[in-house]
C-alpha cells in the first residue's frame, strides 16, 4: 500500500492533538440516543479503514462523489473515519459550534478525495437531524471543523 502523503498524516495528527471537547457523549447500541452534554476529554482516537472491494461491490448508484464510480477508483484501503472515544464505550458526537465550510478544507480536497473518499451519492446526516457534504458528516459531528482553519495553515 502507498503511503500517504505526509501533509494528510500530519493533519490528521494535528486533529488527534487538537480535538475540542463540549460535546454530547453517545452510546455505541443507541445511535441516536443522546445523554447530556459532557465536558470531558476523549480517551483515544479510532481510525477506520475501508477496503474499496467490498465497498464498491455494493454500489447501487453511480455518482462524480462516489469512489467507485470513478475511473480511477481507490484500489487500496481507505479512511472511512477518524473518532474519537472514551473507555467506557461512549463518544463525543455532534458537537457545537460553527458549521462546515468546505472552502477551508480546499487545499486538502485532493488527499481528502483520494485517501478519505466518500463511497455514496447524496449528502450525508450530520448533526440534529440534519443533511450536508461528506465530510460535514465526520467534520461537524466531531467538531474538527474549529481546528481545520489552524492546520491548513500550519501544514501548507
Amino acid at each position: 500500500m502507498a503511503p500517504l502523503p505526509a501533509r494528510l498524516i500530519l493533519s490528521l495528527q494535528l486533529l488527534t492533538m487538537l480535538f475540542g471537547s463540549g460535546c454530547s457523549t453517545r452510546f455505541r447500541d443507541a445511535e441516536d440516543r443522546e445523554t447530556a452534554p459532557a465536558q470531558r476529554e476523549f480517551d483515544f482516537f479510532k481510525l477506520s479503514l475501508l477496503w474499496p472491494g467490498t465497498e464498491c461491490r455494493h454500489t447501487l448508484h453511480c455518482c462524480s462523489a462516489n469512489a467507485c464510480c470513478r475511473s480511477s477508483s481507490p484500489t487500496e484501503f481507505t479512511i472511512h473515519g477518524l473518532w474519537a472515544d472514551y473507555n467506557d464505550g461512549t463518544w463525543p458526537a455532534c458537537c457545537e459550534g460553527s458549521q462546515f465550510n468546505e472552502s477551508e478544507i480546499s487545499t486538502l480536497l485532493g488527499d481528502l478525495t483520494k485517501y478519505w473518499p466518500t463511497y455514496q451519492c447524496g449528502s450525508s446526516s450530520t448533526c440534529h437531524r440534519s443533511k450536508g457534504p461528506f465530510w460535514a458528516h465526520e467534520v461537524f459531528k466531531l467538531q474538527l471543523n474549529v481546528f481545520l482553519i489552524d492546520v491548513i495553515q500550519y501544514t501548507t
